[in-house]
């Protein structure tokens, strides 16, 4: 059982490196980046006109305060150009100044401009992009490993296998809820009760599953170890694409980036250590229950006839 769950692990793993890293969206469509966006300036300065970073850089949001329209010219992508009208306001991903799909080392600086027209006069916006430290990968990778296969060793030891199956799988299910949470909190762009759910996904399955499940397996049933795994699977699957906390220093997390790190090896690790250990302890189980149900001479007790009422 452990060497299947490394395997998956160990394979994931070595796919990001091999197609250079991981990028995946996480809520909102945004990715974890190598890098922070700002705006450092509007030329000349437009009275009226408001165009900020959001989202880590990711996006820009301009808010049209001015007596005319403004006109954001090609060259940024399929949402540029684009016309806001007096009043109005428009949030989007720029080509021009967005660090998503850009390899910026440490500590290197890149700058970008965005041009605009503000009723007829040219305004130019220029911001920058501030690379930062990457994360040691393959510690986090190791630690997740680790985390799996210590459940799965420690599932074969302990009497009551099916318990720790249960709080493992619990703490799994609520390191995903806080993920998809902070995930969520990160986005600027979009309500945050259709992001959340669009974020959670499958999870909206996995999470009751897994809390049902629990509850159940408390009780002695093996129904409930069954459920536990099946939405453990489920999690761990889930939540495999954002590994690219691993792998990149800026995550769109409300929270600190070593937090978002330690939810996905929790939610990953733990995930796939109960899928993998939960096959072992159901046929513990099963060999249990077949056991207490059989007679003392090894064959599966009878219930006496009913006496003959003649």
């Amino acid at each position: 059982m452990i060497t299947r769950l490394l395997l998956v692990l160990v394979t994931a793993g070595l796919a990001l490196v091999v197609t250079g890293g991981p990028a995946a969206a996480h809520a909102g469509g945004l990715t974890a980046t190598d890098a922070r966006g700002s705006v450092v300036s509007v030329t000349p300065a437009v009275p009226g006109l408001e165009i900020t970073a959001i989202e880590e850089g990711a996006r820009l949001r301009l808010r049209n305060g001015t007596g005319g329209p403004i006109t954001i010219k090609s060259g940024g992508g399929t949402a540029t150009p684009a016309v806001i009208a007096p009043g109005a306001e428009l949030t989007w991903i720029d080509e021009r100044s967005t660090p998503d799909g850009r390899s910026v080392a440490a500590g290197r600086r890149v700058s970008w401009t965005v041009p605009l027209d503000a009723n007829g006069v040219a305004v130019a916006v220029d911001g920058v992009l501030v690379g930062e430290e990457r994360p040691l990968a393959a510690g986090w990778w190791i630690a997740a490993a680790l985390t799996g296969a210590a459940l799965v060793l420690l599932a074969k030891r302990l009497p009551r296998a099916d318990l720790l199956l249960a709080a493992a799988g619990t703490i799994a299910a609520a390191s995903s809820i806080v993920h998809v949470t902070g995930s969520t909190l990160a986005v600027e762009s979009a309500p945050l009760a259709g992001t959340f759910l669009s974020a959670a996904g499958i999870n909206l399955l996995a999470w009751p599953l897994i809390l049902g499940g629990a509850v159940t397996a408390l009780r002695g049933r093996a129904a409930g170890v069954l459920a536990v795994c099946a939405g453990a699977a489920l999690t761990a699957v889930f939540v495999l694409p954002d590994v690219t906390s691993f792998h990149r220093p800026v995550l769109p997390f409300e929270g600190p980036a070593v937090l978002e790190r330690v939810l996905v090896v929790l939610a990953l690790g733990l995930g796939a250590g109960v899928a993998v250990a939960g096959a072992g302890v159901l046929r513990d189980l099963a060999r249990k229950a077949a056991a207490d149900s059989a007679g003392p001479d090894g064959d599966i007790a009878r219930h006496p006839p009913a006496a003959d009422p003649a």
